[in-house]
């Protein structure tokens, strides 16, 4: 295919291989097959909780729906899509958060994510980020349809919650291999997102207090690279996909091939990165070069944040 969006790192071999992908999955007869020989996989509800030790005295936890890598396309049916997003509508999270790649390969069925994100009518709104296949694709387009879906877009951005979360922000940044590489900027926003009392907000340092006293930092990227740019910068929670867990694991969920030192250090699970901060790592819900997962179950995520 050729490059029509804003991504970078889009090879020649690529663009090869993704025409020979359309061409021999044209149709998305692979996974109407895979689906009617039982072997698709249903998705899977991750809980976490993490505890926030500066969480406002009294205040309710945040329900955190998260889900990620929908990659609607000729290698994904669209049941599958469908029931990810189900899951969450029925979970009535505070707050649905999109991991990016929505889509895979051009020419995706965008009212398929549309709807499916649509289904999920959380009362402090949905903030979604890009992947590296959004931004290979019409990126233009998949934002349009997430917006229309009512999710905002955060592209190297930050959003505070509303009540009775004002002490949340959510810091969105763009896709870590593919995109506008700028965390100084999305955190300069978080720090503006609250002002103090007196009504100043304060610099990039990450060491922000709002009139509560309080600034908890929900961070949505793409993939675990996006620690790289991150640094030491604060942040309570990370969510992210990319990975698949792998798409093809070992049993145990131990992955063959996956691109990049910490997608593959950080393959799927919660792991502890320091500081007091906590990265949960989602396998995900579609597919791509492959119609079918081995040991890698598609799942989507529910993190209860609080005291």
């Amino acid at each position: 295919m050729a490059l029509e969006g804003r991504g970078r790192c889009y090879s020649r071999a690529r663009g090869v291989s993704e025409r020979v992908l359309a061409r021999a999955f044209r149709g998305g007869w692979a996974p109407r097959l895979v689906r009617a020989a039982g072997v698709q996989r249903a998705v899977r509800i991750v809980r976490h909780r993490v505890r926030c030790p500066r969480w406002p005295v009294g205040a309710r936890a945040l329900r955190i729906g998260f889900v990620s890598d929908l990659h609607a396309g000729p290698t994904t049916h669209a049941s599958q899509i469908d029931e990810a997003l189900s899951h969450l509508a029925r979970e009535a999270p505070d707050v649905l958060l999109l991991g990016g790649d929505y889509v895979f390969l051009s020419q995706p069925p965008l009212a398929v994510i549309e709807r499916a994100v649509a289904r999920v009518r959380a009362p402090l709104g949905a903030y979604a980020v890009m992947g590296n296949h959004d931004l290979w694709g019409d990126d233009r387009a998949i934002r349009a349809t997430l917006e229309r879906a009512g999710a905002r877009v955060l592209v190297n951005e930050s959003a505070a919650l509303g009540a009775p979360f004002e002490h949340v922000t959510i810091v969105g940044l763009d896709d870590p291999w593919t995109g506008d590489r700028d965390a100084a900027r999305a955190f300069r926003a978080a720090s503006g997102a609250h002002v103090d009392a007196s009504g100043v907000p304060d610099d990039a340092s990450g060491a922000h207090v709002d009139a509560s006293g309080v600034d908890v930092r929900v961070l949505l990227m793409h993939a675990p690279e996006g620690l790289t740019l991150v640094g030491d910068r604060s942040f309570d929670v990370a969510v992210c996909g990319h990975t698949h867990g792998g798409h093809v694991a070992l049993p145990g969920g131990v992955p063959v091939i996956v691109p990049g030192p910490l997608s593959r250090r950080y393959a799927h699970g919660r792991h502890d990165v320091g500081a007091g901060r906590t990265l949960l790592v989602s396998r995900g819900v579609g597919n791509t070069e492959s119609p079918v997962r081995v040991n890698a179950d598609p799942d989507v995520m529910v993190v209860t944040l609080g005291a």
